[in-house]
């Protein structure tokens, strides 16, 4: 799989090369039937998450593990015939694709079913890549299945709320996310609303094949 046209990305997990054609090529086959399920959405997208501090190589961060979690889920009830990790090696050696890979393949989820995006260094990245993929194999809407805030108590949840990536991405004018995407990328990613805990319904902007004119100022590709 290509990332994008002339991608610069050549991506690493612990020192070694990823094979994204590879690991996707089945999955990728495999579309055209997918489409033909009953299903909510086309596909899930999946960010990683790897703080920025003190978190160990060798193992995923619990956000990144619920996020995962949650994925598992919803293709077990059909709300998605297939997933997509998205996530480069960011704050450590791993990959936070691979790393994600391999969660929901040990929770049963057929490698089939999945679709890596080895690439993305920010949530920018996270979406452009992921909306360049569906753009590709006509997968036209998506769940992006992120943390959000839980409603263990009136309090929890306003503290919460707005430091979370599902409000981030689900509110992308007032939490100013569209606004990085214009200054890092040169356009938005695409049309993005939260809809329930969780979920935030995502269809990619056509911009999404756009090269950038340069990296990002994080280092994205």
């Amino acid at each position: 799989m290509s990332i994008s046209p002339g991608c610069r990305c050549r991506p690493v997990h612990r020192g070694e090369a990823v094979d994204a054609a590879a690991l996707n090529g089945a999955t990728l086959a495999r579309i055209p039937s997918y489409l033909k399920e009953p299903r909510e959405v086309d596909c899930l997208i999946v960010p990683g998450y790897t703080p920025r501090f003190g978190w160990p190589a060798g193992r995923l961060h619990p956000k990144a593990a619920r996020r995962c979690a949650a994925a598992v889920a919803d293709l077990a009830a059909g709300i998605a015939p297939l997933a997509i990790v998205s996530g480069g090696a960011v704050h450590n050696p791993d990959n936070e694709a691979l790393l994600m890979r391999e969660e929901l393949l040990a929770a049963g989820v057929p490698g089939e079913r999945i679709l890596v995006e080895p690439c993305a260094r920010h949530t920018t990245t996270n979406l452009r890549n992921a909306g360049r993929i569906m753009l590709a194999h006509d997968l036209r809407i998506a769940w992006v299945v992120t943390s959000d805030a839980t409603y263990e108590s009136l309090h929890h949840w306003i503290a919460h709320r707005f430091i979370e990536q599902a409000y981030y991405l689900g509110y992308p004018r007032l939490s100013t996310f569209h606004w990085r995407c214009r200054r890092q990328l040169g356009f938005t990613v695409g049309k993005l609303d939260w809809a329930h805990a969780f979920h935030v319904r995502f269809v990619p902007s056509p911009d999404c094949g756009r090269e950038s004119p340069r990296p990002t100022r994080e280092g994205d590709p």
